[in-house]
């Protein structure tokens, strides 16, 4: 209820303002341009503008607030039906609005209507004026010249002084006028020179607000990129160390002793076959050696016995010689490298048996896993 006595109020202020504009309206449509000029026209025309704006402000806001109070009646309708006296005051705020938007409306076409009329009187007056000048008149002391033609020569220079004194005065109101309008110009001028120039500044303002923008959002980029990459390389890190968690936890006891305890076991076990295997082919071979060195002795000893006690031997017989000697070195050789390999394998088999041995009697340290199966596969290796 309240607010509907506010905006009666406000209503009545704005009636009454429009009220007052009305009558400045009509002195402007009769302006007359002889008493005040153009100044005191633009004056009168500046005035009642500056009303019609205020009026029509106030009236934009009243508008948005009748809405307003339209929209919450509609709401109060549907939960109460008992409010006639209050939906009146609202149904009699929004008619006066909408008759003070009327009245304001055509406040504003005959304002634009009196502008038009006191222009058109104005150039009228001032045309008059300007045929008055260019016309000369007849003055009051030259119409008893045709009665009586004694007038002294005193009385004719003061008739002339007279006239001249009219016509400057005369080109003195123009000249005025026309100051008016050229200041009314120059400070049009000057308002559009401001608005202009404030103009340019937003427009700078808003340049360099459009460059820290760019810059900003270029920087939001190479730091986007940037955590992205981070968030990518702290993922990837975070899932290898949850794999090896649950390698390490879950999975490397059943595959120690599901896996590479048998495995490990297995390459014992083939390691200590094939050692067992290469000392009985080396016990072989021994009496095969020992016949091949009897040979060779035998066949030296036969050679050393035709170069002293026979004849001396031809080409062939040297050739055949040295093809002998090349054969029994070759031979020497080859019994030497199969000793040295039979030595090594028979070395290599008693140090896999004492550390077996070691093995077998030391109790297992779990700790030392990893360095027990790096020194299974040097060797292996070996």
């Amino acid at each position: 209820m309240s607010t509907t006595v506010a905006l009666q109020a406000r209503l009545k202020e704005l009636s009454a303002t429009l009220n007052q504009v009305r009558p400045l309206i009509d002195q402007l449509r009769n302006f007359n341009p002889t008493e005040t000029g153009d100044e005191g026209r633009v004056e009168l025309g500046a005035e009642i503008h500056a009303g019609l704006k205020d009026a029509e402000d106030e009236l934009e806001l009243l508008r948005i607030e009748v809405e307003a109070l339209g929209t919450g009646s509609d709401t109060r309708r549907r939960q109460s039906v008992a409010t006639g006296e209050k939906e009146a005051e609202k149904e009699r705020v929004v008619m006066m609005a909408g008759r003070l938007a009327e009245d304001l409306k055509k406040n504003r076409g005959d304002f634009r209507n009196a502008q038009l009329q006191a222009k058109r009187l104005s150039e009228l007056a001032r045309r008059k004026e300007r045929e008055m000048l260019l016309s000369r008149p007849k003055s009051p002391s030259e119409r008893p010249r045709q009665a009586s033609e004694k007038l002294t020569q005193d009385d004719l220079v003061l008739n002339a002084s007279n006239d001249v004194t009219a016509a400057l005065r005369r080109t003195h109101h123009l000249m005025q006028a026309e100051l008016s309008r050229s200041q009314f110009a120059q400070e049009t001028l000057e308002q559009s020179t401001a608005a202009i120039s404030s103009l340019s500044e937003s427009y700078t303002s808003l340049d360099s607000l459009l460059a820290s923008s760019r810059t900003l959002a270029n920087s939001l980029l190479r730091s986007q990129k940037s955590d992205t990459w981070y968030l990518e390389t702290a993922f990837y890190i975070l899932i290898g160390t949850i794999a090896w968690l649950l390698f390490r936890r879950i999975f490397y006891g059943p595959l120690w002793w599901l896996v590479w305890l048998p495995f490990q076991f297995a390459l014992r076990f083939m390691f200590t076959l094939l050692g067992a295997i290469g000392l009985t082919n080396s016990r072989s071979l021994q009496p095969s050696h020992s016949l091949v060195a009897t040979g060779l002795s035998a066949t030296l000893q036969a050679t050393m016995a035709s170069v002293t006690g026979g004849a001396m031997p031809t080409s062939d017989e040297v050739h055949t010689q040295e093809e002998e000697d090349r054969l029994i070195d070759k031979i020497g050789k080859m019994v030497e490298e199969s000793d040295d390999q039979r030595d090594h394998d028979i070395l290599i088999d008693d140090i896999l048996l004492e550390e077996h041995a070691e093995e077998d009697d030391a109790p297992r340290n779990p700790k030392k896993r990893m360095m027990e199966g790096e020194r299974d596969v040097m060797r292996d290796e070996l």
